[in-house]
Parts: C-alpha cells; structure tokens; sequence
C-alpha cells in the first residue's frame, strides 16, 4: 500500500461508520482496515481484521444504541487524530455512557493502525455498583486535595 496524502476518504468512511453502533459488518469493515490491523486501547491489543471484528462483535452484543460524535481532527503524513465522545445505551447494566477519547490512526488506502486513549474508569469502572462508587469517591477527594 501507498499513501496518497490527498486520499483521506478512508478517515470519512471510517467517521461514518462509528457514527452508528451496533454493527459488525465485516465486508465494511474490509474496506475501512488492513488486514493486519494492529487496534489497541486501553484494555485490549489486538492484531488482524478477523480479531478486531470478532471484538466489535462481543462488544456490540450488550448494546442497544450507540455512536461516536467526532469533535475535532488533525490529519498529516498519513495519520490522523480524531477527538471524540462516545454514547452508549447498554443492556446489562441498563445505563447510558457518555466518555471522551481520541483515536490515532495509521492509514495508506486502508487503516493500518488504530490506538485508542479514553479514561477506562470513566467509560467501565466507573459503571461497576461497588467499585464505581468506590471510584468515584477517590477522585472526588483526589480533586478537593
């Protein structure tokens, strides 16, 4: 693969399918990433499209809507930096989830890598009954210190 640094249509498709969870389409899914996608974030390192679809999936299976607003982006060389906030309706916990991150990408025609930052306790362990609580104590005395 070659990068074209006026071909930025991959990052476009990339924004228009996030912007509605739910899906696991892997033929879509083939034409946003490489086959040897390398996607990491906070909890997981996975490597290869077959994996990163399988992710999706698992995730998606407890969602009942979902989608990212993207609030900012910066692309050159064949990176991007996309900001944004993520919503989720979950089933189990029944709970909505509103987080903040940025995604890294790597792309030629296709997305080679994906490393995503966000705050995992805000998005997940934040959510857990006990420990959420628990959490949420500490940064507020964190916060008043």
């Amino acid at each position: 693969m070659t990068y074209d640094p006026t071909n930025h249509a991959v990052i476009e498709q990339f924004k228009d399918y996030f912007s509605n969870l739910g899906q696991t389409d892997k033929a879509q899914l083939s034409m946003l990433y490489a086959a040897d996608i390398v996607f990491t974030d906070p909890m997981h390192s996975i490597i290869g499209l077959d994996a990163l679809a399988a992710y999706f999936e698992k995730l998606n299976k407890n969602l009942i809507a979902g989608n990212f607003q993207f609030t900012n982006e910066a692309m050159q060389d064949g990176k991007a930096i996309l900001s944004w906030e993520m919503h989720l309706v979950l089933k189990k916990p029944a709970k909505t989830i509103t987080a903040q991150g940025i995604s890294v990408l790597s792309y030629q025609e296709k997305i080679t890598a994906q490393r995503d930052y966000f705050d995992a306790g805000e998005m997940f362990y934040e959510h857990v009954p006990l420990l959420g609580t628990m959490l949420r104590f500490i940064k507020k005395k964190i916060a008043a210190a």
